[in-house]
Order: structure tokens, then sequence, then C-alpha cells
């Protein structure tokens, strides 16, 4: 079958989303399916996407930029139709999940959504002003959009509240992220991040790495950092490393706080790390951690788990396996709550964080690699294109690789 991914946009700067769905993508890919991506791109986006492959579509933004909106992709989209079987929405707020939904109702193409995250109530609710203008938009175009999807796309059980709040009645099914966990079987020696970031030499890391944005909880973690210092002398080593890419300027805000608690000494803001410079970075952590209000269900804790890293995250992040695996500890995004949770794990022997860090890995290769994640998928694109039932927990679908 030949299926479409609809991103608002494919660039790394946007994080979780586009990895996530390459990901699935290369999965569906290997198993015989024809899989191509459309995104809507500005000007640096483009010369990054452009050595992507020619699968990965990507169109110039028109006014307005914040929707993401471009009329080339929804041209494209609407040739692109007849030779496509169905349509993967990734999301709900931007232009080329509006023009793909009504591209797919206009031709009868049957679409799915995943909202990844959007629809969690924290999110909605997150500003007063957002909140508005997202109650309009839901009630404008985004309740048309999701009325008409063949059904929505769940990464977590959580995430099921969230459609029904929004007013969704229709089918669910849940088919979590996955992880290629080869990649972090073999990291680079730490020595290579010392020798990019020497400040991190003789010295225990945490590391948070994400967008730098409202929802990932820094507002808690750095009072968190900077509680767990005032305890006692025995942190005074303990580096935390921020690492991923400012979003809407809320670098300024981390700043400001790291200003505040006059903790530059404590706190190394890397900007976007990719590629090799990333894997090092990993490999040199002692600890991963990610506290937020809101996620869809991360990547990069996907990756650190991968790598066999103990991990320190909130329920928003809806992974309870972690705790219930030994992965790691779940607190909620409380500066307290957070602060005693990186003693622990910081106390802990390098031999039981070890020990820890195993039986995350242990945990996701066994439960989330991109294999599983694509048969499952498949078996709902099957019933979707077969007029079957739409099944909440899809089994994988295990046969004769599709026809290319």
């Amino acid at each position: 079958m030949h299926v479409a991914h609809i991103l608002r946009c494919m660039a790394e700067r946007m994080g979780g989303p586009p990895r996530s769905v390459r990901g699935l993508g290369a999965a569906l890919a290997a198993r015989g399916h024809r899989v191509t991506y459309f995104s809507a791109a500005n000007r640096k986006d483009m010369a990054e996407l452009a050595a992507c492959g020619p699968e990965i579509r990507r169109y110039p933004m028109d006014w307005p930029h914040g929707w993401f909106r471009s009329r080339a992709l929804a041209e494209d989209l609407g040739r692109s139709l007849p030779h496509i079987d169905l349509l993967h929405v990734h999301g709900v707020w931007s232009h080329p999940h509006y023009v793909a939904a009504k591209l797919g109702r206009r031709t009868g193409t049957p679409y799915i959504v995943a909202p990844r995250g959007e629809l969690e109530p924290w999110r909605v609710r997150n500003g007063a002003l957002k909140h508005a203008k997202k109650v309009a938009y839901l009630s404008l175009l985004g309740n048309t959009t999701l009325r008409g999807a063949a059904c929505l796309h769940a990464i977590t059980p959580c995430e099921v509240d969230g459609f029904r709040r929004a007013g969704y009645r229709g089918p669910v099914t849940i088919v979590p992220n996955g992880v290629d966990a080869d990649r972090f079987a073999r990291l680079p020696n730490p020595a290579e991040a010392e020798s990019r970031w020497p400040v991190l030499k003789g010295r225990r890391v945490v590391l948070f790495l994400s967008r730098l944005k409202t929802e990932k909880g820094l507002d808690r973690l750095l009072p968190a950092w900077h509680r767990l210092a005032g305890t006692s002398g025995t942190h005074d080593d303990a580096l935390l490393v921020l690492a991923g890419p400012d979003d809407r300027g809320f670098r300024k805000v981390v700043e400001a706080l790291i200003e505040r608690y006059g903790m530059a000494r404590r706190v190394l803001l890397t900007g976007t790390v990719r590629g090799r410079e990333k894997l090092a970075l990993i490999s040199r952590a002692d600890l991963f951690t990610l506290p937020s209000y809101s996620e869809g269900f991360s990547i990069a804790l996907l990756e650190n788990l991968a790598a066999g890293k103990p991990v320190l995250i909130s329920p928003g992040c809806n992974f309870p396996e972690v705790a219930e695996a030994g992965a790691g500890l779940c607190v909620p995004p409380e500066s307290g709550a957070l602060a005693d949770a990186l003693r622990t794990i910081l106390d802990l022997s390098p031999a039981e964080r070890a020990a820890m860090g195993r039986r995350g890995r242990e945990l996701v290769v066994g439960r989330y690699s991109w294999q599983q994640a694509a048969e499952k998928m498949i078996t709902v694109y099957r019933c979707l294109l077969d007029g079957r039932e739409i099944p909440e927990n899809p089994q994988p679908h295990i046969g004769v690789r599709a026809a290319a």
C-alpha cells in the first residue's frame, strides 16, 4: 500500500514528532510498503531536508507562517491523492493537517489523525490566550478534521482521555512510538563529549535532551537543581546539561532562572545536538531527566532508555512502565519531589545506576521496537482499507511482505 504521512514540518528543529514518524515510515518501507512524507518548510528547513531523500516532499510556507500554511503542499497533495491509499495525519493545529483532512474527505481517501499529545488537557488549557485560540480552532476547523477521520491514533493510553474531552467519539487505536535500539547499543566513547564540552570532565552529568519550551517542566527542574545544591556539599560535582533547541524564545526564561539562582557553573546549555555529537552526550550522561507537564510519547526518553541510562520522569510523560520496571523514578514535576529524586539516583553507586539502566534497555527492546509499531500499524491500515472494525489495541500484522 502507499501511505502518505502529513506533518507540519519534518525538520529536526521540531523535536520528537519528525523522528518518530520517520522511524515508523522506515519500518513500514522495510516491509515493502511505499511511504511518502508531506511537510511545510522554511528556507533553512528546505536546505536540511534536501539531503533526506525524495520521499520527503517539502514545500515553502506562506503567510501566516505560524500556521505552517503552504499552498504548494495543498496543491501537490491534491494531485497525488489518486496514487495514495490512505493518509496518516500527524497533528491537529496546523494547515497541512487541515488541508490533508479536507482533501481526504473531498476525494474519499481515508485518513487517520495522530494528535501526538496535542489534545492532552494540559496543552489545550496552557495559557488563557492559547486556550481561547485552541477552543475556537476546534469549533471552527479542528472538530471537522477529527470527525472525518477513520480513527484517531493514540501513542499512549492516557491520550485517549484528551480525545474524548475534545468531543471525539469515534474509533481509537493505540500504537506507541518505537526506537531503533541497535543504534544505542554501541555508543561513542564518553571522552568524545568531554572533548567537545571540557566542563563535563570529572563530573556527574544529568542530561535533559529536548526542546526548551514551557511544557517540559524546566521552570521546576531548575529550582530543583538549585535546591539539590543547597542541601549539602555532596553534589557540587554534578552538572545539569540542557541540550536542545530554543522554542519560541523560552531559552531566555531558562537563562533568567539560571542567573536568578546563580547556577552558571552548574548548568550547561548546549543548544541543538545531532548525530554523533548527540550520541556522545548520551554516552557521557549518568542520568536522563524529562520532568514534563505534558508529553506525547517522548522519543528522547526511549532513546536514553535504549542507551541503558536510568531516567527521572514525570507522570506527564505517560510512561509508568519506567517505575514498574525499576528503570528509573517517576515523580510529580515539583521542585521538592524532583530534588529528592535527583538526589536518590545520583547517590546510587555506578553499579546500581547501571543495573537500573539495563532494566530500561530490556523494557524498550522487548516492547518498543519500530518493527513492532509498524506491524501493529499495518493491522490498523488493513482493517481501515478492508472496511473492518479498527481495534483499539491492534495485534502485529505478520504476514507476506507487501508488494512495493
